[in-house]
């Protein structure tokens, strides 16, 4: 658990649904790009590992290859102030019936609609990542921008364009222009209360 707090970057959309929050604005998190394996390497090497960042590589690579070997055979791994890695079934609607189980011609298997691998962050009273106090404890929100999504034709098309205005600036003179070139504006996406954007490789 981080004991000094990290400046978080929060933009603010709009919510455009028909539901009551219509019209209200809601933050979400100004995503950055996602880092690779080796660039997460990097940054643990950065971060006075003792050892060279191939041989953080090797075991970030194991890592990523017997964590799900493990959850595949129904064991769950726990990774201590991070999380639990674990299997979970998505079952056909209505699942199997009595009868069928008991039929030697029926394969239970067939209810099986999905095997997923889960993720649920550490809730101990040490590392408690679930806890709406991780917020106070561990994040400094910084807010950025007032993002705004706008239809423009390019090239006969009609695309959905991003667009960002400081929350200075929105204060000041209202909504983003819907003539922003491009391509401007950030990565994020999503809105109503929840957050979004793309994740970029990086390193």
């Amino acid at each position: 658990m981080a004991v000094n707090k990290i400046s978080m970057s929060i933009n603010y959309r709009k919510n455009k649904g028909s539901l009551s929050s219509a019209g209200k604005y809601y933050a979400e998190v100004d995503r950055q790009k996602t880092l690779s394996t080796r660039g997460l390497a990097q940054h643990l090497k950065d971060h006075n590992c003792m050892v060279g960042r191939d041989a953080i590589m090797a075991v970030l690579i194991k890592l990523s290859e017997c964590i799900p070997e493990l959850v595949a055979q129904g064991v769950g791994v726990k990774l201590d102030g991070l999380g639990i890695f674990y299997p979970s079934i998505d079952n056909v609607k209505g699942g199997a019936t009595e009868a069928q189980m008991k039929d030697s011609n029926f394969n239970p298997t067939s209810i099986i609609e999905g095997v997923h691998m889960r993720f649920t962050p550490d809730s101990s009273a040490l590392d408690n990542l679930t806890s709406k106090n991780f917020l106070r404890r561990s994040v400094a929100p910084e807010s950025q921008n007032i993002i705004e999504t706008v239809k423009r034709t390019v090239n006969g098309k009609v695309k959905s364009i991003q667009t960002a205005i400081t929350l200075e600036d929105f204060r000041t003179n209202g909504n983003p222009s819907p003539s922003s070139p491009e391509g401007e504006g950030t990565n994020t996406g999503g809105g109503g209360g929840t957050t979004g954007g793309d994740y970029n490789e990086g390193d």
